[in-house]
């Protein structure tokens, strides 16, 4: 059975015809459903409904998110380069001294 809320007009399938008007286009109560490949009414029901919307995303949660896996991914490659700077300092004074001698 078919949910009654489920109108075609809030399916992500639904593509809706439009006409021109005199400064605006207007929206038609048809439309195409690419499902079906029909012209349907947008307060129709249908077997194959899909629900268009999403959850909302935070979008400053998602941002601090990223900047934080930025942050670490920089800081994993300060401490690779202090490192390699700490071998290369170790190998130059170790052939200073060499050649000293």
């Amino acid at each position: 059975m078919v949910n009654e809320k489920e109108h075609c007009y809030s399916c992500k399938h639904y593509k809706p015809y439009f006409t021109k008007g005199y400064n605006q286009f207007d929206r038609c109560d048809i439309g195409l459903c690419s499902k079906k490949k029909t012209t349907v009414e947008k307060h129709a029901n249908c077997e194959r409904y899909s629900c268009m919307f999403y959850g909302r995303v935070n979008r400053k949660q998602a941002a601090l998110n990223a900047i934080a896996e930025h942050i670490n991914i920089l800081a994993e490659l300060k401490q690779i380069l202090d490192e390699d700077d700490d071998e290369a300092i170790q190998e130059l004074f170790f052939d200073f001294k060499n050649r000293k001698k």
